[in-house]
């Protein structure tokens, strides 16, 4: 059972590094589009903020996927020296400080969307987006982000094997 949980979110991480991905495409479209627009003189009111709001949204989706398939800068020059237990034991104490600050990251993104929400805050930009709405996925990504590191938590001390770099290939499985 706990292979079908861990291979599912593995599928969720990565369709949500796709979804970075086409935000990424679309990000360079709206860079093109305002390049464009100030040559030929024309103007469209937020697409400056649109595309940070964009940039924001990509970077935090695809934290997960990049987690997950061992993207990330991680402390590895220290723990690859040990082996077996004190290897096993490094790695679940990382884990677990790391879960406990992006889980806190991810509640306050959470109750920043909140608050955002409950005081109506606008961005300070042409189009006075409300703040809340470029917020969200933002803060579904560290959600998602934690949840990431919450699982390889749990598979470092329940499936070691699964994680150790010394006998798994460490690849998030495709879809």
């Amino acid at each position: 059972m706990w292979r079908r949980i861990s291979n599912g979110l593995d599928t969720v991480y990565t369709f949500a590094g796709y979804g970075a991905a086409v935000l990424l495409v679309f990000l360079c479209g709206l860079i093109l589009y305002s390049v464009l627009a100030r040559l030929l003189s024309l103007y469209l009111g937020g697409v400056n903020d649109l595309a940070g709001y964009v940039m924001a949204t990509s970077t935090f989706m695809a934290l997960s996927y990049t987690f997950r398939s061992n993207g990330h800068i991680r402390v590895g020059l220290i723990i690859q020296r040990f082996t077996g237990r004190a290897r096993r034991g490094l790695e679940i104490a990382c884990l677990a400080i790391m879960a406990a600050v992006v889980w806190f990251f991810a509640c306050y993104m959470g109750r920043l969307v909140y608050f955002a929400y409950i005081f109506g805050e606008r961005s300070e930009g042409a189009d006075a987006t409300p703040l809340w709405l470029p917020q969200t996925p933002v803060a579904l990504g560290s959600a998602l982000f934690a949840i990431a590191v919450t699982h390889s938590l749990i598979q470092a001390l329940f499936d070691y094997d699964s994680i150790n770099p010394e006998t798994a290939s460490g690849e998030v499985n495709e879809v």
